[in-house]
């Protein structure tokens, strides 16, 4: 199976025999370009980077981006005129926290050699000050640096940047590391987070066995407009709304989130999926369409919030000695089991037609197969699920209907 304890120990260990290739091929950029700060700083201080970690991974990905403008900007195009370099760099700059400043300069008429080469002079120096941040905790912050929320970094007064304070859940065989802004507030994200865990553990064992492999970290957010998010270059952190989500949101949010990890140990070690932008693939979760990609990572990561609410509801959640779940709790879950079954049942046939076209690789498949293959165990349970539904049946009846609807409008 691919979905096991033995295959994402393996999986961990070809991460972190990328990482040590990784380095060693940095380090070797790094003695091509001794005018860059962060050059200097990585020859300097390598051995502060031997060992492979989730941060150390996310300053190699700064530095792998930093080598590549400094040799794209050797070709990049002088005058009014754009290449095709020009248009891959800006593309690359577009994705990177200085695009503002790589823009400001075109916008100002400088070429695209002279706006990545003021772009990449800022980013150096940024990369400096979180390296020295990330490996002994300096806190000296350069004019250019950015501050890393990702990190766990928060303002504070008077320009300074300072960390979140920094709590540890051991539970069971697991360690995860816990932000949050003051000791009361870690306090009582510390007992939601052990409890959701606990009633994870006991409902739904793969779940937590995955979990237990993937994530490292929680880090609180407070907008509204954010639910959680992630990094690929940040393995195991987990950005998290610990504020406006209720008990079984925060259960969905870090079994999503564990599944953004899952698939990006992937997607850092080989290729998955062919990446065309044509929008032609409907997504039940954003609806609107979407390309590939979209439709490809939802599968993949909604599904494990069909699997623990599917395992709830199996495991006769209600009796939980770790949370006792409410009636409106217990309707929003079966709930969101019979939503992510029928969405993920729509997706499906989409990704089997996109595999016929050779848009998806043997060990992209795999993957999705052996989610359906268990999604398909829970098909007799659906329709009783469905009729204990009380105030999301009119929900249900739409959700098919607009199914329904774009299945005619793009049946390919």
């Amino acid at each position: 199976m691919i979905f096991s304890p033995s295959t994402y120990k393996k999986l961990k260990s070809r991460l972190i025999k990328k990482y040590e290739k990784s380095l060693t091929s940095l380090l070797d950029d790094a003695s091509l370009y001794v005018d860059l700060q962060a050059a200097k700083w990585l020859n300097k201080n390598k051995n502060s980077l031997r060992n492979y970690s989730s941060t150390n991974w996310f300053l190699l990905t700064q530095l792998d981006s930093l080598f590549y403008f400094k040799e794209a900007n050797f070709h990049a195009s002088r005058g009014a005129e754009f290449s095709g370099i020009d248009d891959e760099i800006l593309e690359s700059w577009n994705k990177n926290e200085f695009a503002d400043v790589f823009l400001g300069q075109l916008n100002q008429g400088s070429s695209v050699q002279r706006a990545s080469h003021v772009a990449l002079k800022s980013f150096d120096q940024h990369l400096v000050t979180l390296a020295e941040r990330v490996c002994f905790g300096k806190t000296k912050l350069s004019t250019c640096y950015r501050l890393q929320s990702s990190l766990g970094e928060v303002s504070g007064p008077k320009g300074t940047v300072t960390l979140m304070l920094q709590d540890q859940i051991d539970l069971f065989e697991k360690s995860l590391v816990i932000r949050s802004h003051s000791i009361r507030e870690g306090k009582r994200f510390r007992s939601r987070i052990e409890t959701a865990l606990k009633v994870i553990r006991g409902c739904s064992p793969s779940s937590w066995e995955r979990f237990v492999a993937f994530t490292e970290m929680i880090v609180p957010i407070k907008q509204r407009e954010f639910v959680s998010y992630s990094h690929q270059e940040l393995p195991g952190v987990s950005m998290i709304n610990l504020f406006d989500r209720d008990f079984v949101d925060l259960l969905d949010d870090l079994l999503h989130e564990n599944g953004h990890h899952h698939l990006n140990y992937y997607l850092s070690l080989t290729k998955l999926i062919e990446e065309p932008i044509d929008a032609i693939y409907y997504s039940p979760w954003r609806r609107t369409p979407r390309p590939l990609r979209g439709i490809y990572h939802a599968y993949f990561t909604f599904f494990w919030a069909f699997k623990l609410f599917a395992d709830l509801l199996s495991s006769n959640a209600p009796s939980s000695q770790e949370h006792v779940f409410s009636e409106r709790e217990i309707e929003k879950i079966r709930w969101r089991a019979v939503e992510e079954y029928h969405m993920l049942s729509f997706s499906y046939v989409d990704l089997t037609w996109a595999l016929g076209q050779g848009l998806i690789s043997k060990t992209g498949w795999k993957l999705i197969e052996e989610q359906q293959t268990e999604l398909e165990k829970f098909r007799s349970k659906i329709l009783s699920w469905e009729k204990k539904l009380t105030y999301h049946v009119r929900d249900l009846k739409e959700l098919k209907s607009t199914l329904r609807e774009w299945k005619k409008r793009y049946l390919k």
